[in-house]
């Protein structure tokens, strides 16, 4: 049970690795999950390779992972000195912009895509914004009794999605302005620094979806790229804001799969140097939930489209 624990605590300070900006305290998180890994009984290596996934810059130095590595495990009574760290190359991102242009030039100059989004979602939308768009996107997407967080940033509470319709009844506003597309196991889970959380990464038990959102993009470049892209797309939401969220159906089988398959070669390797936000790609990201009404803006969060069946093909 000690070892599970621990285990968790490692989970989360990765996650914690992973959000943390640049120049904010990155060499010590590092540190933090080369210990929790060394205490976890992850293997060395592995642990190295998941802390370069999750960092926010490259290692400075170079060997700055490997130096934490043999640093926690050796005072762990691991490895010690025999440790081989991995070979690490800074790697150039690549630049897809002309790439992410290229997706969303067919549809440029179509004068309404919104329309277009609503006359081939496969399940029939409400022709005005309202509430019945949060109701829905859960009946769609989500069994009843599956356990879903929905709150404000900084909400703790849970529930199973049957519950949440509950409290949104016909006609009123959606009363929460995020959700958090996975699904989650409703068990607590302790963070590092042993504060209680619902709704972390160690949290979610199906995953299900990735968000994609490009928030530095004009509206219409966003709309024309997700009119082009060819990615398995289950929801178009239009925040109220700046930007559009994709809710992008991978159903990844496990949590290593995620941070392979997802973190790495979707975000790391394909959206992030289209342009997509890179802090959408851990698995407990939050998303906006279509049927609220953003009274700062005066405008509704509303869905676009819905396929609870999406192909890979494209929306059109």
């Amino acid at each position: 049970m000690k070892l599970q624990s621990t285990r968790k605590k490692y989970d989360d300070a990765l996650y914690a690795l992973r959000n943390t900006a640049a120049g904010a305290g990155v060499h010590s998180r590092i540190m933090s999950a080369a210990a929790l890994g060394a205490l976890s009984d992850v293997p060395a290596h592995e642990a190295e390779a998941a802390i370069l996934s999750a960092m926010p810059r490259t290692p400075s130095p170079s060997n700055e992972v490997a130096t934490a590595i043999r640093k926690a495990y050796t005072e762990a009574g691991g490895i010690g000195a025999g440790y081989t760290p991995l070979i690490y190359r800074k790697r150039t991102p690549r630049d897809l912009t002309e790439a992410r242009k290229k997706i969303a030039e067919p549809h440029t100059d179509c004068p309404d895509l919104e329309c277009e989004f609503w006359e081939a979602s496969p399940i029939r939308i409400a022709g005005e914004p309202g509430p019945e768009d949060a109701r829905l996107l859960l009946g769609t997407l989500y069994a009843p009794d599956e356990v879903l967080f929905i709150g404000d940033t900084y909400g703790r509470n849970v529930k199973t999605v049957q519950q949440w319709l509950d409290l949104i009844p016909d006609r009123t506003p959606a009363p929460f302005p995020h959700f958090i597309p996975n699904p989650l196991d409703g068990q607590p889970h302790e963070l590092e620094g042993g504060n209680i959380s619902f709704r972390c990464d160690a949290a979610v038990c199906a995953f299900r979806f990735a968000v994609c959102e490009f928030d530095g993009l004009p509206r219409g470049e966003q709309l024309a790229f997700f009119a082009g892209v060819k990615l398995p797309i289950a929801a178009l939401i239009d925040s109220g804001g700046k930007s559009i969220h994709a809710l992008v159906k991978v159903d990844a089988p496990d949590r290593e799969t995620w941070t392979q398959e997802i973190e790495q070669r979707l975000f790391a390797d394909m959206l992030m140097p289209l342009g997509c936000d890179r802090t959408c790609r851990n698995e407990s990201r939050l998303s906006r939930l279509p049927g609220h009404f953003r009274t700062e803006k005066g405008r509704w969060q509303r869905l676009l489209y819905l396929n609870p069946n999406p192909t890979g093909k494209g929306i059109l």
